[in-house]
């Protein structure tokens, strides 16, 4: 386990400096628009496009890989969907539960910790990302909408997956994999590059996030704590024993499914006026615990 810890431990690192910079007023939360903005918009189109074309698709993996994260990512929201009528009694609090469970950060974290894992696992990493954030951008957006709207905006719900340029990046890459379309090496490598520089600055933005939003008092992190560990770990679990039953395991997906809640949600609280306190210290708490949890969703798959 110890050598597991290790490969994750450098993200983590970058999470401290982050809250560090802050801490020491070298950073500013003016920080964390212009990172986001640059992350979702160039660091991973550009990492998820040079995965994708760097060798070629198994395009059977490609279907497999839909069933396999559709089955998870669908059955946990099922759960979730039993069980928020007893755990959560407004329709804000419902929504807000749902979206920061939907929103794993499968791409900003779970990419570059599966790649430190087994680079063999770069491609499937990015498939598997752009598959959950397929499903939280269309059903997911429904639900929410549903529970925070008088009518369902299915038109805003489409523009928002055909505008997402992590989604883009996927059509792309995938695209130009199936006509064998080869990038010039120089274009190559300057995207190569590009993508590179993403993860460093992305764990960055959560370190100068967690010290700006620190919890208040104890009250305030009971409901973040007990989601967290569904999160992190409950569900994870359940996905093993899933794999297990289908006769299949990877790594790649468990990873990612074990991730820590994502900032995205705390973006879209004013639009879906959601609960900004549970959002913030749910992504704080979930990023913390993940740095202990992660090792041992890890371990528990390689013994299995």
């Amino acid at each position: 386990m110890l050598d597991i810890l290790n490969q994750i431990l450098p993200l983590f690192i970058i999470i401290g400096v982050g809250w560090l910079i802050f801490k020491l007023k070298i950073a500013s939360e003016s920080w964390l628009k212009p990172i986001g903005d640059f992350a979702l918009f160039i660091g991973f189109p550009a990492l998820i496009f040079g995965n994708l074309t760097k060798e070629k698709i198994d395009f059977l993996l490609i279907g497999d890989s839909f069933m396999r994260m559709s089955l998870l990512l669908l059955g946990l929201l099922l759960i979730v969907l039993i069980a928020i009528h007893w755990i959560a009694k407004s329709k804000q609090m419902k929504a807000t539960i749902i979206l920061c469970l939907l929103f794993g950060n499968a791409a900003f974290l779970g990419i570059p910790l599966v790649t430190s894992l087994n680079e063999d696992l770069a491609q499937l990493a990015s498939l598997n990302a752009s598959i959950m954030l397929f499903w939280v951008f269309s059903l997911g957006l429904v639900i929410v909408e549903t529970y925070t709207k008088d009518k369902v905006t299915i038109k805003k719900i489409v523009v928002s997956l055909l505008k997402n340029p992590l989604l883009f990046s996927v059509l792309l890459g995938i695209g130009f994999n199936y006509l064998d379309v080869s990038v010039p090496s120089v274009i190559f490598k300057s995207i190569e590059m590009t993508g590179k520089s993403v993860s460093p600055m992305v764990m960055l933005m959560l370190g100068i996030f967690i010290a700006k939003n620190p919890p208040t008092d104890f009250s305030a992190i009971r409901a973040p704590l007990l989601f967290s560990a569904f999160k992190l770990f409950i569900f994870p679990v359940l996905g093993l024993i899933l794999f297990s039953l289908r006769g299949k395991h990877e790594l790649s997906s468990i990873v990612q499914f074990a991730m820590p809640a994502a900032i995205t949600p705390f973006a879209m609280a004013e639009r879906y006026n959601l609960n900004k306190t549970f959002i913030c210290n749910s992504i704080i708490i979930s990023t913390v615990i993940s740095l202990f949890t992660l090792p041992i969703i890890i371990y528990i798959f390689n013994f299995f």
